[in-house]
């Protein structure tokens, strides 16, 4: 008797049979398919949903059925190209299916892979000793704090009350000291839910002197000064102001009157104000004097340098007569590096005007960049401008406000204006800001024309910080050269931070030599003084600040204090 399987053949004689056929059977099992590999289930499947070149089938909740099964609809064969716990997703190709269809799936259920499968791990003993022991990096660092404050204000009501006062005290001559104490509100409040603000910004204002009364201007000293009460309403398309408005425009000030802007896109805006303007002395109500007007402005909000711009259309009246015609343009952006800004204003006088000018006239230009490149800052500006001519400033102003007067020989009078007036300066800066120290440099110049009248400043300041944890130095100097007085400088310093940066103070002696333009002998003046911030708790603080003056024209003294609340609520 024979068996074959696989090739073997066995001969069943006596027992050598049996050995013979155990052996046939262990290779027919080896070299056949596992149970588990030939199992196969039908699992069926519905239609739920089809969109988009795919037909959503549901599962039963059958965990097996992979991305690659071939789904069975109608007698045509889909794809699955994607599944979840409950669902899968086959590909119709040029084929429909409709919601409701039934079919099935083959599926070949998998070994499951058990820990008996994988290798026995690595016992934790044979990885000692081959990491260093862990340490966490502020066991090493030492990193300065810095205060970061309030990030944003999003509060819907805000307010802050402020109280400074300034005393001179002259210490020789017959000088008589004078003090001002002054007490200052801000306020900002929105109507919950609707979009409705209101704004104030006010101070009273108290002088203390024994020769008040025989100073000049008492007039510009009144007690008390409202810069702004306004109620606004804040809409997405349409925004309006009626009241004391801080701002008319993006380049005009306080205005007694109304505004409305209306968004025309994303990007561009259009506005109109109009109103009356205020006394210029004591900043009280007026009505000899308008002031009417168009803004369009202009911001890209998507582009990272976040540029704007704006052109402004105003004029003013003043008594029934045309004053003052203005247009003014401002150009602005703020990229990676820092800002970049450009401004100008044109004015259109009449003919007959009393300052000798043109009809029109470019009467301010300016500009200004600031770059930072990793520690080192880079800055410059230029202005140029002209006086600001109106015949409402010169009903309260003296002429000497508004241009150069030329003297008539032999009269004793002056002409009213020579014309052309002018002045013209410039700001450069650099600095260096390491970790613990920085170094700042810069130069201005101021010069004026026809007049001869001009002031230039150059200076050097280094700063050293973290001396001992809190400690800080200063040093610098400084010359200045002007039409009155020449003078060079130094200046040294020290500051200590207290309590985590909430109490800074500081000490300085300034030592300088001067010279008036009209005398030939220099002097030596002496300063010194101290400052003072004290944050109290995050809605409070105080300032301080006292330097005495010693040298050949007076000695006196200089003291300011102030204190800042801003409750929140």
């Amino acid at each position: 008797m024979t068996w074959r399987r696989h090739g073997v053949r066995c001969w069943a004689r006596r027992s050598a049979g049996a050995t013979c056929a155990a052996l046939a059977a262990a290779l027919w099992l080896s070299a056949s398919p596992t149970h588990a590999e030939e199992e196969q289930r039908r699992v069926a499947v519905q239609v739920v949903e089809v969109a988009g070149g795919r037909a959503y089938l549901s599962t039963g909740g059958e965990r097996q059925v992979r991305v690659g099964d071939q789904v069975r609809i109608a007698g045509a064969a889909y794809p699955v190209v994607a599944q979840n716990s409950k669902n899968i997703a086959v590909a119709l190709g040029p084929r429909r299916l409709e919601r409701g269809q039934r079919g099935f799936v083959l599926v070949h259920a998998a070994a499951t892979e058990t820990f008996r499968t994988r290798a026995v791990p690595r016992p934790l003993a044979v990885f000692a000793g081959q990491w260093r022991a862990p340490a966490l990096p502020a066991e090493s660092q030492t990193p300065r704090f810095v205060p970061l404050g309030a990030m944003s204000d999003a509060r819907r009501n805000r307010a802050a009350f402020q109280l400074d006062y300034q005393r001179i005290e002259p210490l020789s001559g017959p000088a008589a000291a004078i003090g001002r104490t002054r007490l200052r509100a801000l306020l900002h409040a929105e109507l919950s839910g609707l979009p409705v603000t209101f704004d104030a910004d006010g101070f009273a204002e108290f002088w203390q002197a024994k020769d008040l009364a025989a100073r000049p201007q008492n007039a510009s000293r009144p007690v008390f000064t409202l810069r702004q009460l306004e109620l606004g309403y804040r809409g997405d398309t349409v925004q309006g102001a009626i009241g004391r408005l801080r701002y008319a425009s993006s380049t005009l000030g306080m205005l007694d009157g109304a505004r409305v802007s209306a968004n025309l896109s994303d990007d561009w805006a259009v506005a109109a104000f109009g109103g009356t303007l205020a006394n210029p002395l004591d900043g009280s109500l007026a009505s000899d004097a308008s002031r009417f007007g168009a803004e369009l402005a202009w911001q890209d909000q998507q582009a990272a340098a976040r540029p704007r711009a704006s052109l402004t259309f105003d004029g003013s009246q003043y008594r029934g007569r045309s004053d003052e015609r203005r247009i003014l343009g401002l150009v602005e952006a703020y990229p990676d590096f820092g800002r970049l800004g450009a401004r100008a204003e044109v004015s259109f006088f009449d003919a007959d005007n009393p300052w000798a000018t043109a009809t029109s006239e470019l009467t301010a230009l300016a500009a200004d960049a600031s770059f930072r490149i990793g520690s080192l800052r880079l800055g410059a500006a230029l202005d140029l401008r002209r006086p600001e001519r109106s015949l409402w400033l010169a009903a309260y102003l003296p002429p000497g406000y508004f241009c150069v007067s030329r003297p008539v020989a032999g009269v004793g009078a002056t002409e009213p204006c020579i014309g052309t007036d002018l002045r013209y300066g410039g700001v450069l800066n650099a600095a260096w800001e390491a970790t613990s120290w920085t170094l700042d440099a810069g130069a201005t110049f101021t010069t004026t024309r026809p007049a001869v009248a001009e002031q230039s400043t150059g200076f050097l300041h280094f700063q050293r910080r973290d001396l001992f944890g809190a400690l800080r130095l200063d040093a610098g100097a400084s010359a200045s050269r002007g039409s009155i007085i020449e003078s060079v400088a130094l200046d040294v310093g020290a500051g200590l931070s207290l309590g985590q940066d909430s109490t800074d103070v500081s000490l300085y002696y300034r030592p300088s030599l001067a010279r008036y333009g009209a005398d030939a002998d220099a002097f030596i003046e002496h300063a010194v003084g101290s400052r003072l911030w004290w944050a109290l708790s995050s809605v409070f603080d105080l300032t301080g600040s006292c330097e005495l003056v010693t040298g050949r024209d007076v000695d006196v003294l200089l003291l300011q204090l102030g204190a800042a609340w801003t409750p929140r609520f």
